[in-house]
This record gives C-alpha cells, structure tokens and sequence, in this order.
C-alpha cells in the first residue's frame, strides 16, 4: 500500500487522478482486521486517493484533508467498513465546495447534527400540524385529503390493526428528512412528476407542505432557524413560480359546453320536467347565472353550499358569503327564482343543517355529479346531443351571451352578474358600487327570457339536428 507521513498536508490541485480503487479499499479493511485478530497493530498511515482524500488507517476511516481561513481541517466521511468508496469521493467533493463557498465543513456539520437533533422530521411536522388544521376544515373529506397528500395514510386501522394506506404516497421522499433540511430541489422532487398531470392535487399538495414547514419553524421545531429570516422552500411567489408552469400553460382552456342561447327557452321546459331536487338546482343556476360550486359549496375552498338563511324571498335576494374569488356576492332574484324556492319550500322538507340543496345523506349537500346526472337522463331520453351542454355553460355562457347581444347592458353589468373580479386594479380601487339596481333589471329580463315569457328580442335559430325538446 502507498503511504504518506500524516503530518504533510497534501497539495489537493497534485491529485486530480483518483489512485484508489474499491478492491483495494477493501483488500485493505481484510489486512487490518487479521492483523487485529493477530493481536497486531497495523503501521500508521494515509493512503492517498486524489483531491484531498485520504484513507485513514489503522482507523480504516475516510477524511478530507483541507484548509480553511489558512488552517488545517480534516472532516471525516465515515468507516471504509460501511461507507463506499464512490460516496467517500462524493462526501469528498462536497467537503471542497463548501470550503469554495467560504464555509466550513466541519462547522457545517456538526450545526447540521444539531439541527436535526432539535428538528421534526417532515413526517412529525405533518402530523403534529394536523390537528391544528382540523379545528378549521369543516368536514371530513377536507381532512382526509390533508391526512392522505401529507402522510400516505388514510387514517383507518384494517382488521390486523395496521394503517391503511392511501393509494399515493406523494410525501414519501419527505418523510424522513428533518424540517431544516428540506430545500426546494426536496420540494420539486415531489410537485414535479405531477404538475402536468394532476395539477389541481399538486397545486393544493404544494400549499400543504408550504404551511406544515412554515408551522414547525414559528413552532420552534426545525433546530435553530430563525423564522423571521426563513424563506420557505414551497413558497410560490416569487419562488416556486419561477420553477413551475402555470396553471394556464399546464392546462388548455377547456370551455363549458353549452346550448345557445336561443334554445335555452326550450331546454328550460325541458329541464323543469325532470324530476328531482338535483334539477331545480340546475333551473337555479340558469336562473341566477351562478356558478354550480355557489349552489353545493366547494370544501377544498372553504365555500359554503347555498342555506336558507342565505337568502331573503321579500327582498329578494340571495346573499353568497364567499365565491370562487373569495368575496361576498348579492345575487338579485327574479320573480321565476322565488316562485321555484317557493316550491322548493313546499315540494321538499327543509333539512336541519339548512342546506338548499341536500345530498342523499341528511346535513350534506348534493355532490358534484348530482346536475350532472340530470343532464346525462336528458342526454339518454334523446332531449339533447352529447356533449352539447353542462350545469356551468348553460347557466353562465348562455347568459353571458344572450346579454352581450341581445340587451343594451354595460359590460361592467353583466360582469357584476356573474361574479367576476376586476383585473383592473386601479379600476378595482374605484369601483364603489355593485351594480345592484341594474342587474336586478337584467337578471328578471334573462328569466323572463328563459322561462319564455319575452322572447319579443330574440329571433330563433334552427335547432341541430341532435336536439329534441
């Protein structure tokens, strides 16, 4: 074996052919452990392998050996029993970096050890912060789907008392990893194999992770980070979003299908022959120009279903405390909408949780594919083409474009009736009204429209040849 004197430090920039190999560190772990069992003490020495590494024997450990701010430090890779070359060499390498850098590895190492002694790994954090999280989500799939994005288990116990797992483990990388150590590569690594495909799952995942790290570290759980100089690795502005496609490139437009809005008369008819509370709350929709997730609530967003004391049939109007863009919206009702909530009142027995639109367990609202069945009966009964409409597209695009051609409405008016937010900020800014009195006009005019008792402004199209009514 080639040796050196311990006491020279090599000159690394010297060494740049790697002159160890594995076989020989191995070869070398056999000679020093017989002559122990000799009852031997193997000569002291290093073996060079190239760049600063050195085999340490009779310790048979790998070290570096460096110099930092003009002295001599050697950190340490571990036991040429357990550790391998290849790694020592990657060990090695980063050692030098880091001296590059302008810090010390040794230092580096043992505040690393300090902080993963003192830090939550991502798996404790997580679930440490669920039960902080559950006092908020208002029902059980909300938090199912934080238990399951988060820890890769569903929360039940089988019949061996096991946990059951969820059918993806997005976090598993995470896991074992304290929270001081996570860094956004960490992140990417998770988000990325899904942002293209799942991006709903991976957009809601990486907000997840995002307040589970902020949590540990103001909960003084992630070793010695300083919260107010933390910068979150899964944060999005400023950061993640430089990394990852948007939702807008991620996905293409994918617009709501929808009669036009000449039909819709007929449709209407139609839809109010259908039988069951899923399609008066379509009727509704149509009616109020809203969004289905205003009518059943949207759980992920914290959106409440559409309650009777949302509403107000003298004034009348139908107050939304929280819409897709998270603001409160007054929706004026036309004659048609109270009389249907009205009947609604009386054709169906009020629930005790004061949902409008029930579910098929009590207390719960309908669910997301309640109006969409009824399409899909109309569908079956030859009433319309498939394909042709959906609960969103006949409710909001019909509105949308028999108001833009057949009335004399601001844009802003039509605008303000479905909901939308100003992109405008200035314009935002000096908005100071909602257009109440104006879209109670035009919202009695659309439901006379679609109830068909003014259609003195709209000239008929031919029906296709798929759609009967």
């Amino acid at each position: 074996m080639v040796g050196s004197n311990p006491h020279i430090i090599a000159r690394d920039a010297m060494y740049k052919v790697h002159r160890l190999t594995q076989a020989r560190v191995d070869r070398t772990v056999k000679e020093v452990n017989r002559a122990r069992e000799a009852g031997q003490v193997a000569k002291s020495k290093l073996v060079a392998d190239g760049n600063g590494l050195y085999l340490q024997i009779p310790e048979l450990s790998f070290i570096s050996r460096l110099r930092f701010a003009g002295r001599r430090i050697e950190p340490g890779h571990g036991s040429a029993r357990s550790v391998s070359l290849k790694d020592a060499r990657a060990a090695n390498e980063a050692a030098r970096r880091k001296v590059v850098e302008g810090t010390n590895p040794v230092i580096a190492r043992v505040l690393a050890r300090a902080r993963a002694s003192t830090s939550l790994t991502f798996l404790e954090a997580a679930q440490a912060f669920l039960p902080v999280i559950e006092a908020k989500l208002k029902n059980a799939k909300s938090r199912y789907q934080w238990h399951t994005t988060l820890t890769g288990l569903t929360g039940m116990i089988d019949a061996d008392g096991k946990p059951v797992k969820a059918k993806h483990n997005y976090c598993a990388t995470l896991h074992p990893i304290p929270v001081a150590d996570i860094t956004t590569d960490l992140v990417l690594a998770v988000l990325n194999p899904i942002w293209s495909r799942k991006y709903e799952t991976a957009s809601r995942l990486r907000g997840r992770i995002e307040r589970v790290l902020s949590w540990a570290v103001r909960q003084g759980k992630a070793g010695n980070i300083d919260p107010d100089r933390y910068l979150n690795p899964a944060r999005w502005d400023g950061h993640l979003e430089h990394a990852l496609s948007a939702k807008a490139k991620v996905h293409e437009v994918a617009h709501h299908a929808a009669l036009h809005y000449s039909q819709m008369p007929a449709f209407y008819a139609a839809l109010a022959k259908q039988a069951g509370l899923a399609a008066r709350a379509f009727q509704l929709a149509i009616l109020t120009a809203t969004r289905t997730g205003d009518l059943r609530g949207v759980d992920r967003e914290e959106r409440p279903p559409m309650m009777w004391d949302h509403l107000d049939l003298t004034a009348p109007t139908w107050t939304v405390p929280k819409t897709k863009t998270s603001v409160r919206h007054r929706i004026p009702l036309s004659d048609a909408a109270v009389a249907l909530l009205k009947q609604l009142q009386q054709d169906h027995p009020v629930d005790k949780s004061g949902i409008v639109f029930v579910g098929d367990k009590p207390g719960q609202p309908m669910s997301n594919g309640a109006m969409l069945a009824v399409r899909d009966r109309m569908v079956e009964a030859g009433l319309i083409a498939k394909g042709s409409a959906t609960p969103h597209g006949m409710a909001r695009a019909g509105f949308k474009s028999w108001a833009s051609e057949e009335t004399t409405f601001e844009k802003d008016v039509i605008e303000a009736c479905l909901g939308h937010a100003i992109s405008d900020e200035v314009e935002a800014a000096y908005r100071r009204t909602d257009f109440y009195r104006k879209r109670a006009k035009l919202m009695q005019a659309w439901a006379d429209f679609v109830t068909g008792r003014d259609r003195s402004k709209v000239v008929p199209l031919p029906l296709p040849a798929k759609t009967k009514f």
